[in-house]
C-alpha cells in the first residue's frame, strides 16, 4: 500500500488549507511497485498528476479520512510507503456555509493525528516505509529527524530530502533524498523514477 499526495483540511465550504504535493514520488513508486509485480493500493489524496486506471485507487481528502482508510485497510499489507504529505493540522471548528470575507478571521488549529504512529501497533509485522520533508536544514539535522521517526512511528526505513533544493521542490520532477535506518544512503539528484527504483532497491534487501 502507498499514500501519495496532500491532504486538504476544510476552513468552511469552499475554503481550506492544503500543501503543494504533487504527487509524483509516490505515483513513481506506484509505478515501480507494479512493474515489480506487487499487489498494490493506493491512498491518493489531491495530486496534480494523473492516477493510471491500471492501480487500485482509494481517494480521499482529509487527514481523517486517510486515517480511516489506511487503519482499515494496514492488516492486509505487508508493506506500507506513506509518501503522502498529510496535514500536521486541522481545524478545531469548520463551517458548513462560506465565511463572510467583510470581517477578520481567526482560525483556530489543532494537531492531526499521525497515522504512521499507529500502524505498527495494528501490523507489528509489516515493513513501514515513512517519508520526512524538510526545509532548508543541515544534513545531520534531516537524518536526526528521521530517526526520531524510526523511534516515534517504528519505521523500518525513512526517505528524507529538503525540499528547499533546486529541482527538488514539492512538484519537481527530481528528487535528492537520503533513505535512512541504521546506515544512511545518499541518493544524489535523479528524476523520481530512478529515485523510486533506488529505494525498492533497498527495500527488497531488507525484506
Amino acid at each position: 500500500m502507498i499514500s501519495l499526495g496532500g491532504t486538504y483540511e476544510p476552513i468552511d465550504s469552499v475554503r481550506g488549507i492544503t500543501n503543494k504535493s504533487s504527487g509524483k514520488m509516490g505515483l513513481a513508486l506506484a509505478r515501480e511497485a507494479y512493474i515489480r509485480g506487487a499487489d498494490l493500493t493506493l491512498v491518493v489524496a489531491n495530486v496534480s498528476v494523473e492516477i493510471p486506471s491500471v492501480f487500485n485507487v482509494i481517494r480521499v481528502e482529509t487527514s481523517a479520512e486517510m486515517n480511516e482508510v489506511i487503519l482499515e485497510l494496514v492488516p492486509s499489507f505487508d508493506i506500507f510507503i506513506s509518501a503522502a504529505a498529510v496535514s500536521d493540522f486541522e481545524f478545531r471548528q469548520k463551517s458548513d456555509k462560506k465565511i463572510d470575507s467583510s470581517s477578520s478571521l481567526f482560525l483556530n488549529l489543532k494537531p492531526t493525528t499521525k497515522i504512521i504512529r499507529q500502524i505498527k501497533k495494528i501490523n507489528p509485522d509489516i515493513f513501514l516505509v515513512g517519508f520526512k520533508a524538510e526545509f532548508n536544514i543541515s544534513r545531520d539535522e534531516i537524518i536526526d529527524c528521521a530517526r526520531r521517526q524510526i523511534v516515534n512511528a517504528g519505521t523500518d526505513l525513512v526517505i528524507a530530502n529538503d525540499i528547499s533544493k533546486e529541482n527538488c521542490h514539492f512538484g519537481s520532477d527530481n528528487n535528492e533524498v537520503l533513505i535512512v535506518d541504521d546506515e544512511v544512503l545518499s541518493l544524489p539528484l535523479a528524476s523520481k523514477r530512478e529515485i523510486a527504483r533506488n529505494i525498492f532497491d533497498v527495500i527488497s534487501k531488507k525484506i
